[in-house]
């Protein structure tokens, strides 16, 4: 069988770490899937060091013209489909299926829907924005796409994420398959008074926000880990740490797996800042360390973290939570979060998927 991947861009973070979960069904069933994109941020030393283990993969760049951030991604699946004639299976990681040849036999994983993020985010602004959409020509064509094709079979990472689908779509979502994650306890001393947020550096993470909230707790140590793919955001973080005389924030960038489940390990307190955050992988890796998840009250988020304790609406709540946290069971709520995200781990999440995969699949 001849199966392969599809994504504009790629890159190390929970996208690809899905990626990674599927390639290994792949590779027990004997196949190597070939993976298309424009551009490769990840080389086979990347995955052995951020994921734990190697797959067995080809990357093969195509052609990128310069065309604005959303036009590159529909024209991408336009561009793709004269590399994909002779795939028994097309899997989809791009978030959309506009462009594609409705001809060609696809597993649509979705993250979250493009077009519900482009309808979401456009203003009459946004007309002239010259690198994002201009004319919004982009917007018009995912007004027009109203259903996706009949053998295009479309799975969500979470129920937040199927409703989203579905509010722009006449199609519907066939399955919810988590993404796979690490839920194996991660067993060490507790800190009661370090802070840890995953996630890379990027203005929608909210890592700013999670610096100047730490000016109100002065006796807490916060770790921001991440890859450092936006080094202008970076940069700026590391000087707003410093403008504010911050001696309580420690940036961890492209930390090893070694060194990240370290860090988890001995934290007590876990922070994921992202609005609407479609499902939340670096969250499930928080509890999974015995972490206590304090989140924003949105997206896939209140799947995962159902006390309504730990959610919150602005990062201006989040000191006192931890403050009153401290007087609480920890332990019983601890036992109680890696309970629940037993459902997230990897080996249901390749068991669901090699179903899905059979389902999919041309019969020999």
């Amino acid at each position: 069988m001849r199966v392969a991947f599809i994504q504009n861009r790629v890159q190390l973070g929970g996208r690809f770490q899905v990626t990674f979960e599927m390639t290994k069904v792949l590779n027990a069933m004997g196949i190597v899937p070939e993976f298309y994109a424009y551009r490769f941020r990840l080389t086979n030393q990347d995955i052995l060091q951020h994921y734990g283990s190697r797959i067995k993969i080809n990357f093969n760049p195509i052609p990128e013209p310069k065309l604005p951030f959303e036009w590159n991604i529909t024209n991408f699946n336009r561009q793709v489909n004269a590399y994909l004639k002779d795939f028994d299976l097309v899997i989809n990681s791009n978030n959309t299926s506009l462009g594609l040849a409705e001809n060609i036999n696809v597993l649509s994983y979705v993250h979250y829907p493009r077009k519900a993020r482009i309808l979401k985010n456009w203003t009459w602004k946004s007309m002239f924005n010259m690198s994002r959409d201009p004319l919004l020509l982009n917007l018009l064509l995912y007004n027009w796409h109203l259903k996706t094709g009949v053998n295009d079979l479309q799975v969500a990472n979470s129920k937040f994420t199927a409703e989203e689908f579905e509010n722009c779509y006449r199609s519907r979502i066939s399955e919810i398959l988590y993404p796979p994650v690490q839920t194996t306890a991660l067993i060490a001393d507790k800190d009661p008074k370090r802070i840890i947020s995953l996630g890379r550096f990027s203005p929608n993470k909210r890592q700013i926000e999670q610096i100047v909230m730490m000016r109100e707790l002065p006796n807490y140590e916060l770790y921001l880990i991440g890859f450092k793919n936006d080094e202008l955001y970076f940069n700026k973080c590391q000087k707003v740490i410093d403008a504010l005389w911050l001696t309580n924030v420690h940036l961890v960038p492209d930390a090893g797996e070694e060194e990240r489940d370290k860090l988890l390990a001995s934290s007590t307190f876990f922070i994921h800042s992202l609005r609407s955050e479609p499902f939340g992988i670096t969250t499930v890796q928080g509890i999974a360390a015995g972490c206590i998840p304090i989140v924003h009250n949105s997206g896939g988020q209140i799947e995962i973290v159902e006390d309504e304790f730990l959610r919150y609406n602005n990062e201006a709540e989040i000191p006192e939570k931890i403050n009153q946290l401290q007087g609480k069971d920890l332990l019983s709520i601890r036992k109680k979060l890696q309970l629940h995200i037993k459902q997230y781990d990897a080996v249901s999440f390749r068991s669901q998927f090699k179903k899905i995969l059979e389902y999919k699949l041309p019969k020999v």
